[in-house]
């Protein structure tokens, strides 16, 4: 985390961030961020211990809320099982679809820094991350579907991988390919209304809905 000393911390981190949306975080130059925030490079390190821990600082916080609000989606699936509502259990609304959308636009260049400037970092793996994430909650998801009597289709790990990282990378392509919000959101919706009937058949799951 950064050494907070003085206020030039807020004129290094536009700089960091612009250098490496710019060459990615191996090319990177910490003379040139210096130069840009008008300090020595040797300056730099009275706030950062390295060029990793200022690239952390610029997505660390983005992939905590991330995560948080992961947890709290999940959350969310487990309470349904509770209701009589489990044919909402799939379903991802438009109104939920759009919030995730403008999520990432509003976080558009983290999230940029995450998917195409993070080789040499541990979030170089950010996406195969997420999509390995997802697969371990789906399938304690779907374990619980059973002990409380559902049918559900055995599905291998291997298909659920496939399945859940084309879903991701759907997602995340919008960031990777610079597409306007207008245009992503146009997307989103098509895209949830290709997955909520597939999901529903890979899982054999058409007489809960």
């Amino acid at each position: 985390m950064p050494k907070d000393k003085s206020g030039t911390l807020e004129k290094i981190i536009p700089c960091a961030k612009r250098e490496f949306l710019d060459k990615g975080f191996e090319r990177a130059s910490l003379r040139k961020i210096a130069a840009d925030a008008n300090m020595s490079a040797a300056g730099l390190y009275r706030h950062f211990e390295s060029k990793e821990a200022m690239f952390d600082a610029l997505v660390a916080p983005l992939v905590d809320i991330y995560l948080r609000n992961y947890e709290e989606s999940m959350q969310r699936s487990y309470e349904l099982l509770d209701t009589e509502e489990i044919k909402k259990f799939w379903e991802v609304s438009e109104e939920e679809g759009l919030q995730y959308i403008n999520f990432i636009y509003d976080h558009f260049e983290e999230f940029k820094l995450l998917l195409t400037c993070s080789d040499g970092t541990k979030y170089q793996s950010f996406m195969h991350d997420i999509s390995e994430m997802e697969v371990r909650e789906m399938t304690k998801l779907m374990d619980e579907l059973r002990s409380r009597g559902f049918s559900v289709k055995d599905i291998s790990q291997d298909e659920l991988h496939m399945l859940v990282s084309g879903y991701v990378a759907s997602v995340f392509e919008v960031v990777i390919h610079d597409y306007p919000r207008e245009k992503a959101i146009a997307q989103a919706k098509t895209l949830m209304e290709f997955l909520y009937p597939g999901w529903i058949k890979a899982f054999g799951m058409e007489g809960m809905v």
